[in-house]
């Protein structure tokens, strides 16, 4: 203080000065004989009126100015609403106190008393708060929100002159200035009467720190004044809703609310909040807590525990299924879809994640016997960050996530710290991997139950959890999980337990994929067999009796290419293509697509669809830039009729049927599918004045653009979309492509990325076989240093097929 004087900092509104008037009120109450200066000032959200905070700074653009001065020595104190306050003080300045609350509540003001649920469709509401307008059109969906700026007696001016339907008003602010109004159940013949409808704290959450007057200081100093004026409840009420946003990341203009109240004689806490992740779609939570402890560390908990509940979307623990990427469930494919993120295993199909959405963060765990990528408190931690983050978590796992696959640990993590979760059964390897070898774990006569097992326990154990005794008893099935190191241990112990040492028994590995192996013995020298076949994990074993049913029921595995995995490494729809072709010839089909495509859009694209129907052709070089030429004129709103004069050239067989999925039929299609065949077959056939438009990949090769300017053919080269490398597909790959038997390419563009990502140790390692779509393709590999085993005569994925199918008969 200056001269015994107290400066007061304030801004120059009729509500701020009220708001200042009243602090100095209760400072004198305590000290009568203190001189008090308020000092008004102008801060930048004042002076710019016509724009919504957001665009202009957001937090602090009602306090910098007062906090420049308090920094200065020009003032004291600074008097604010709490809800204006930035989540940070800057470097010098604290928060001294706060005063006693006042209605938290806000206000629909309106001059008709029409309650705000009821208000007619297109009403206009005003407001500045993105809480507000989220709120207000959750009660109310077809009223409008306009931005309203300015003090309260300008806005409602506005109101009463028409330019609003209704606004929204913080209660506290029209009780400190004394604004009456009519409760909506009262009537008035009143022209310029207001009506005030309080919306329920509950229902309409308001913004944090509302109905608060606090007072910044600079550090250290007027303690006594501070303590003297200070409220201890509502600064626990204060602190829960704070930590609410800072939790959150917000601030005064975020799309989120909180209120807390504390009952000392009740002895709890309750708190209401808000939070709209997207902008749109509110989420509220309520939650209340005993004061066991200090109030201000139950105020900080509480709004913990509301962040996570309002916030973190429910983790969704979905089990993969055995191997065979069809045996995944819809529900399982859809979680899949829609994660922002999915921790997976080992034991899962790569064909799966091809479904996850390409900004998806994709994280490896491991999790094989013996091969741990990540320690299991490990995989619960991240499970557990991530969805602090308000992210879509996935966590994908082989078979199913309840049985012996730990998903109860991270389900119990998830519970613990009050993170909604999900499972998502998958098919259990202990019944689809018999099944796929041709083994009926239950029939008629032989066996009426199976029994699960695990097999994975710790063999330096002296004594067994598991009670040898009773399943050496057991009529039923016996399956062994992971227990393919301890099997010698566990047919000793069987036996040694009175199972019949001849009872039929089998190790299947790899089950429901291409890698599946499997070996028969008896009990007494399954283990010799297993080892002898040198069979590896994954594996189970199967034991009793139905095991004898392997030789007749035996189906899979039948198909030209059955044990044969093949990695493709093309787009998502070459993928797909892949996989219709290869599935009947009994092939696993590994979809890691390695590139996609994705649109662009440019003047250049613009322009040429504006005179789309000037062109004599159009050329297609792919399925993907017809798809995305027709939704471009979708889009632009062009009528299809535009190109009747248009002919179209396109390069293969599939891009032709593309083009006739929208409707059109191809006037030209080379013999051979590549841009040199449709340059030496279609170019000498065009006429001069002819016009050509090619829409293709924006660095397609040059070959068409070259000979269609050598033959003096006027064209406009577009490139409609770019070829967009995926990155996160690098550990997968590596990991994958030691396990393949062939690796497909069917384009440069693939062939870079396939180069691009894999390892040096496992480029010199890789026994799989190259295929390439065509010569172009093959010429890439080559320059890259990757060796082509062949390529194929039909440039297709049928003709890529053919090509393996003739590796396998041997006729290559």
């Amino acid at each position: 203080m200056n001269n015994n004087t107290l400066r007061i900092g304030t801004r120059k509104s009729r509500l701020a000065m009220v708001q200042t008037e009243i602090v100095r009120e209760v400072i004198l109450a305590h000290f009568p004989f203190l001189e008090i200066e308020i000092v008004p000032m102008s801060t930048k959200g004042d002076k710019i009126l016509d724009r919504s905070l957001t665009s202009f700074g957001g937090k602090g653009v009602f306090t910098k100015e007062l906090e420049e001065a308090l920094l200065e020595g020009k003032i004291d104190m600074a008097v604010h609403s709490a809800k204006d306050m930035p989540m940070e003080f800057p470097k010098g300045l604290a928060l001294g106190a706060v005063l006693s609350r006042e209605d938290a509540s806000d206000v629909l003001v309106t001059t008709t008393g029409t309650p705000a649920r009821k208000l007619a469709p297109g009403s206009v509401i005003g407001t500045s708060s993105l809480r507000r307008q989220i709120q207000i059109q959750q009660m109310n969906p077809q009223v409008q929100v306009k931005l309203l700026r300015g003090n309260v007696q300008t806005r409602l001016e506005k109101l009463k002159s028409g330019q609003y339907d209704g606004i929204l008003l913080a209660a506290a602010g029209l009780k400190r200035l004394e604004i009456e109004g009519k409760k909506l159940s009262a009537g008035s013949e009143a022209a310029d009467t207001l009506y005030f409808e309080h919306l329920d704290r509950e229902q309409f959450v308001p913004a944090a720190g509302q109905g608060i007057l606090a007072v910044e200081i600079r550090e250290g100093e007027l303690a006594e004044i501070m303590q003297a004026i200070h409220s201890v409840e509502t600064e626990v009420e204060l602190t829960a809703e704070r930590e609410f946003l800072t939790i959150l990341g917000g601030g005064c203009n975020a799309p989120c609310g909180a209120h807390c109240r504390l009952d000392r004689k009740a002895g709890e806490l309750t708190m209401h909040v808000m939070y709209a992740q997207d902008g749109v779609h509110p989420q509220y939570r309520s939650q209340g807590c005993v004061l066991e402890a200090e109030p201000l560390d139950c105020a900080k908990k509480l709004a913990h525990d509301l962040t996570v509940a309002v916030r973190c979307k429910p983790v969704y623990l979905v089990g993969a299924g055995p191997g065979d990427a069809g045996l995944f469930t819809k529900k399982g494919l859809d979680c899949v879809r829609k994660a922002d993120v999915i921790v997976y295993d080992n034991l899962i199909s790569g064909s799966i994640l091809n479904e996850a959405r390409l900004d998806a963060e994709l994280i490896y765990a491991g999790k094989r016997s013996g091969h741990h990528h990540m320690r299991q408190e490990e995989i619960s931690a991240l499970l557990v960050e991530k969805a602090l983050e308000g992210k879509a978590v996935v966590r994908l796992k082989g078979g199913d996530p309840f049985i012996f696959g730990r998903g109860g640990e991270e389900a119990l993590e998830l519970a613990k710290r009050k993170i909604p979760f999900e499972i998502v059964p998958g098919v259990s390897s202990s019944y689809s991997v018999p099944a796929y070898a041709g083994i009926p774990v239950t029939h008629r006569g032989l066996a009426s139950s199976f029994h699960v097992i695990t097999g994975h326990e710790d063999i330096s154990k002296e004594e067994s959890a598991l009670d040898y005794r009773t399943l050496a008893k057991e009529e039923g099935t016996l399956v062994f999980l992971m227990g393919l190191k301890n099997l010698d241990k566990i047919a000793s112990n069987l036996i040694a337990n009175g199972k019949d040492p001849k009872t039929p028994a089998a190790v299947l590995e790899r089950g429901t994929t291409a890698a599946q192996k499997s070996v028969k013995a008896d009990l007494a020298h399954i283990a010799e067999a297993a080892e002898r076949a040198g069979l590896k994990t994954p594996a189970i074993s199967v034991i009793g009796p139905v095991v004898d049913l392997k030789d007749s029921l035996s189906w899979f595995g039948k198909g030209a290419l059955s044990g044969k995995r093949i990695l493709v490494t093309g787009t998502r729809g070459f993928a797909k293509e892949m996989e219709d072709t290869v599935h009947s010839l009994g092939a696993e089909l590994i979809a890691l697509s390695l590139i996609e495509t994705r649109p662009l859009w440019n003047e250049q694209i613009e322009q040429a669809l504006r005179k789309i129907g000037t062109y004599q052709w159009i050329v297609f070089t792919s399925g993907n830039g017809v798809d995305i030429f027709f939704e471009m004129l979708r889009k632009q709103g062009i009528d299809l009729r535009s190109l009747m004069n248009v002919k179209f050239a396109v390069i293969g067989r599939k891009t032709s049927e593309a083009l006739l999925r929208h409707g059109f039929q191809s006037d030209f299609v080379p013999e051979s599918f590549s841009g040199a065949d449709l340059a030496a077959e279609w170019i000498p056939a065009l006429k001069p004045e002819e016009t050509v438009a090619l829409f293709r990949a924006e660095r397609g090769s040059v070959v068409l653009p070259q000979a269609l300017a050598k033959a003096g053919i006027a064209y406009d080269d577009i490139g409609c979309y770019e070829t967009w490398t995926d990155l996160r597909r690098a550990e997968e790959l590596n990991r994958v492509i030691r396990e393949v038997d062939y690796v497909t390419v069917a384009s440069s563009s693939a062939a870079q990325a396939l180069a691009a990502m894999l390892e040096q140790e496992v480029k010199v390692q890789m026994t799989a076989k190259l295929i390439s779509i065509g010569p172009s393709t093959t010429k890439t590999l080559q320059e890259l240093g990757l060796p082509v085993y062949a390529d194929a005569v039909e440039y297709t994925a049928e003709g890529m097929a053919a090509l393996m199918q003739a590796d396998v008969e041997g006729m290559l």
